[in-house]
């Protein structure tokens, strides 16, 4: 008998008994649809990490101030260590090889004003190299320049949402901001950018958008803190080469610990470490979501099977009088596990459906980034294919088995 003869026999059976084979492929529908939906909540996370990692710079060195508390403080300052400082900035980008970028930071608490209208922003002192390292640049206007740092420049570069809160659509460019008591002129607009500031974000970064810079020298000296002048929260480090980043954070690492007199009141970040560190957890989470998911896949070969097993003994005269007509114990075999795969396959193709549905819900309600990949599509249909064949062997096998006269003899 004809493969397609075997397939034609399978659908007729199938559509002859609707509701019942609509039940059994219940099972196979709910599993497909959860791995389609826990694969793309795991490769929509992953995405949002590695695009928030990109913000930091692969290439990039962090250096950020840890404040000290208690008997570590106590000891930080017996050994006269200075904290993280504008200094350090400056010895690292004098004497450190193999990096192309050294970019200073102070966050500065100060409310941003335009008349009475105040801006949701947040004011950092930097350099010019500041866009080299994050690969962040203006869209209006120019960054901070060397000289800007120099002549300690009251000038700034606001963020497109500052842009829009103090000016909405205006050409901000040359307008004076009020920066606390201080007045700042505006040289520049920076890009827009597109920050995925989700709930089920990786690493909580700030709104660059919100941003304002001005000169480092500017806000050591506008914006000074009596006990800490030269204190800068962080430093930012591009390195030249990627493979080169642990070699040059092990380098600043030894470099800080002698200036700092061993005191380690600075936490080293190196993204491309974070990147890796959240690809790896990612794995996990999508072998366990996964596994979960194929055990609803089992229960619904289970069903499978009992069902085809009833449906064999229900058979058993049709068995007996095709095998009288000719039929061999292949024939019999392929027409049971066509049936089989037919129905599971059509739940795959169903749970497909669904779980792209339930991936677009999750997104709709919980604000999660879900993506649902090539892979996944492929994965869950080869699974359900796996699950007619294997869940349908034994019944197919025991109807081919059967004794043509005692199946006739059935009643």
């Amino acid at each position: 008998m004809q493969y397609s003869e075997n397939l034609q026999i399978g659908l007729r059976s199938v559509m002859v008994h609707k509701l019942r084979s609509l039940l059994t492929t219940l099972g196979i529908i709910f599993g497909v649809a959860a791995v389609i939906a826990m694969l793309s909540i795991g490769e929509g996370a992953k995405r949002a990490a590695v695009e928030q990692i990109k913000l930091l710079g692969t290439n990039n060195v962090r250096v950020k101030h840890r404040p000290l508390t208690g008997e570590m403080a106590e000891q930080a300052e017996a050994k006269l260590s200075p904290g993280l400082n504008y200094h350090d900035a400056l010895y690292i980008r004098g004497n450190l090889n193999g990096m192309t970028a050294v970019a200073p930071m102070r966050f500065v608490e100060a409310a941003a004003l335009l008349g009475t209208r105040e801006a949701t922003a947040r004011v950092i002192a930097t350099n010019e190299l500041y866009e080299t390292v994050t690969n962040f640049h203006p869209q209006m206007g120019r960054f901070l320049t060397a000289l800007d740092v120099a002549d300690a420049k009251r000038v700034c570069v606001i963020g497109s949402d500052v842009r829009k809160q103090l000016f909405g659509y205006r050409d901000p460019l040359g307008h004076r901001l009020k920066i606390e008591d201080t007045w700042f002129t505006i040289v520049g607009v920076m890009e827009p950018k597109d920050l995925l500031d989700k709930k089920a974000s990786v690493i909580k970064l700030r709104n660059i958008n919100q941003d304002i810079y001005i000169p480092i020298s500017t806000g050591l000296k506008r914006f000074t803190d009596p006990d800490r002048p030269n204190f800068i929260d962080e430093i930012a480090i591009q390195v030249a080469e990627e493979d080169k980043v642990f070699a040059v954070s092990n380098v600043v690492k030894r470099i800080l610990q002698r200036l700092h007199n061993q005191v380690e009141d600075y936490e080293i970040i190196i993204p491309s470490e974070l990147l890796a560190q959240s690809q790896r957890t990612q794995r996990v989470f999508n072998i366990v979501m996964g596994s979960i998911a194929a055990i609803s896949l089992i229960v619904g070969g289970i069903g499978i099977m009992n069902i085809m097993l009833a449906s064999v003994t229900e058979r058993t005269k049709e068995i007996g009088v095709r095998r009288a007509l000719g039929a061999t114990q292949e024939d019999i075999l392929g027409q049971f596990l066509n049936e089989t795969v037919l129905i599971s396959v059509t739940g795959g193709v169903i749970g497909i459906i669904l779980g792209a549905v339930m991936a677009k819900v999750i997104t709709w309600y919980a604000g999660w980034d879900t993506v649902i990949s090539l892979f996944s599509v492929v994965l869950s249909f080869g699974i359900s294919a796996m699950v007619g064949i294997i869940f349908g062997i034994y019944p197919a096998r025991k109807a081919a088995m059967m004794d043509p006269i005692a199946a006739l003899r059935f009643e």
